[in-house]
């Protein structure tokens, strides 16, 4: 009687059944396929939706405080408007100096336009920096007891924060198409791109 190879064959499925069910895979010709490296987190190769959120949200640091100026017409307390107009300036400064921190750590860019872009931004930042610190020095040493002296010196702090221009990095991405797209998808170039055009300028 000539034995059935059915056993081994069986045996062999079970075997197959049990590897799958275990999630094991083998590779019977050419080398084995090594697992994809992870994504960096900087520099070519990393996620551009990412960088542009760490970029846009230092900006945050200057431009949500600079778009809450307070409303001075609304008060003839002198002493009061100096010293709310003089708070204000104090914050957007202090604002300037964290998202100058903020880009320092953002990291390289996925793309030689974004390291750019942020270059610029700082420098912005900087000039950023004097502009209020000198309106600030301005508004503290105006004298409420000089009512017109003090509105004249009002009215050119004011002015002079029209001229200020605040820092645009995404706008500058116009040389990197995946850049910009990357921040229309970021959180904090959402809520930088809502705030519109409040911040002075």
């Amino acid at each position: 009687m000539t034995r059935s190879p059915r056993g081994p064959a069986l045996v062999g499925a079970l075997i197959a059944a049990v590897m799958v069910t275990a999630g094991c895979t083998t590779t019977l010709d050419g080398a084995p396929i090594a697992d994809p490296a992870p994504a960096p987190a900087e520099g070519p190769g990393s996620d551009p939706v990412a960088w542009a959120d760490r970029v846009c949200g230092a900006v945050l640091s200057f431009a949500t405080p600079a778009t809450s100026a307070p409303d001075f017409t609304a008060s003839a307390d002198l002493p009061a408007v100096q010293r709310e107009f003089s708070e204000y300036l104090g914050g957007v400064v202090t604002g300037v100096r964290q998202g100058k921190a903020q880009l320092a750590e953002v990291g390289m860019a996925p793309e030689p336009a974004g390291d750019d872009a942020v270059s610029r931004a700082v420098a912005e930042l900087d000039a950023l920096e004097g502009d209020f610190t000198e309106v600030k020095s301005t508004v503290d040493t105006m004298d409420p007891a000089d009512p017109a002296g003090f509105m004249s010196t009002l009215t050119r702090a004011e002015s002079a924060l029209t001229e200020v221009t605040p820092p645009n990095p995404v706008g500058q991405l116009g040389d990197a198409p995946r850049l910009q797209r990357a921040a229309e998808r970021a959180e904090s170039c959402r809520q930088l791109s809502a705030l519109g055009t409040a911040a002075p300028r």
